[in-house]
């Protein structure tokens, strides 16, 4: 048990790193001229598609979101480019405790887009993250209802951040 705690610790440095995007004005800013965003799902922990979530039930959790939203969304930079190859990427890592048939989990959803060095326009970086929330919980039983809420929630957050950006006309 101790491990997971330390394990915890560990991940919640690590997501709340400054380098990081976050959903503050600076980065609410880099969302602003977007056409739309394509949808990606990080490889999952080994245990999470054998327990029912899976990643394309992740994107799909997103992509509808997104949608009803209003926000297009692409299945491939190659096949539709964006400028600037915007990306809504997920990460999910999770440690299970079988005991109590809880997890803990670290969810991060982060826009990653192309970037130029302003000191060296020739310089470009590829999906380098401009925005993100995430955070660790530890789930109980219902774990797998309490992740869909949570990445339903970032979901609804990196809404908000759009319109923000992207107010609509009239509104």
């Amino acid at each position: 048990m101790r491990t997971i705690y330390t394990v915890v610790v560990l991940l919640s440095l690590v997501l709340t790193a400054p380098s990081r995007g976050q959903n503050s004005p600076e980065s609410r800013a880099t969302l602003a001229g977007l056409k739309g965003v394509v949808v990606f799902v990080d490889t999952l922990s080994s245990q999470l598609p054998l327990k029912g979530i899976t990643r394309d039930v992740l994107k799909l959790k997103i992509e509808g979101g997104l949608r009803a939203a209003g926000i297009p969304v692409f299945y491939s930079p190659l096949e539709t480019p964006l400028p600037g190859n915007p990306v809504l990427y997920l990460g999910v890592t999770t440690i299970f405790d079988e005991i109590e048939r809880g997890c803990v989990c670290a969810i991060r959803l982060e826009l990653t887009q192309t970037v130029r060095l302003h000191r060296n326009p020739g310089y470009v970086v590829f999906g380098v993250p401009t925005w993100g929330v995430g955070g660790v919980a530890r789930y109980t039983k219902t774990w797998r209802d309490e992740m869909i809420e949570d990445v339903t929630a970032f979901t609804s957050q990196f809404i908000d951040a759009y319109y923000r950006a992207n107010p609509v006309a009239g509104e």
